[in-house]
């Protein structure tokens, strides 16, 4: 079932006043559209000297690149995770798991199972210790389908591709 969110349905659910029926929580096919726009700073690769110096997060597949222009919505740090705001949802940036030191990280819809980052304006990723690996600020970024990002907890590296360590930065919000 499909349902127009008007701003009488935002204001009814925002103010708790009586309203039509509406589902909740919201699946992706309930929602047409969303009249809310976030932006904010976005997250660039911190390694001077290296070809990926300064180019951004991107959140246009479900694994995570670097690219020259990058997301343009917000990024929202809370309870421990990274959520990058688009189309009234966020994607979670996940650590998945691997044998190897550098460790896949995946854009998952509305699905938020890493809760160790730490980060705010200003400041580097970081990712906090788990079982499995200590806490790190190094991500591994290689030329795969595009600038492929993984977070790095030793020194493996994918064979046959050209790979850089570097670091998360996110950038501080100025408006023009």
């Amino acid at each position: 079932m499909k349902y127009i969110w008007t701003v009488a349905n935002v204001l009814s659910l925002a103010l708790g006043l009586a309203a039509a029926p509406v589902p909740w929580p919201p699946t992706p096919s309930d929602i047409v559209w969303c009249k809310l726009l976030k932006i904010g700073a976005p997250i660039v690769a911190d390694s001077p000297s290296t070809p990926i110096h300064g180019l951004q997060l991107s959140v246009d597949t479900a694994t995570p690149t670097l690219v020259g222009k990058g997301f343009t919505g917000s990024y929202d740090f809370i309870s421990g995770g990274i959520g990058a705001w688009r189309g009234c949802h966020d994607y979670w940036l996940n650590i998945g798991t691997s044998p190897y030191s550098y460790k896949p990280l995946t854009w998952d819809f509305d699905y938020k199972v890493t809760t160790t980052w730490t980060a705010s304006a200003g400041s580097l990723v970081r990712a906090g210790a788990t079982a499995d690996y200590l806490a790190t600020n190094t991500f591994l970024v290689c030329n795969q389908t595009g600038w492929v990002v993984y977070l790095q907890t030793g020194t493996d590296v994918p064979p046959g591709v050209t790979c850089y360590i570097t670091q998360l930065k996110v950038n501080t919000f100025t408006f023009p």
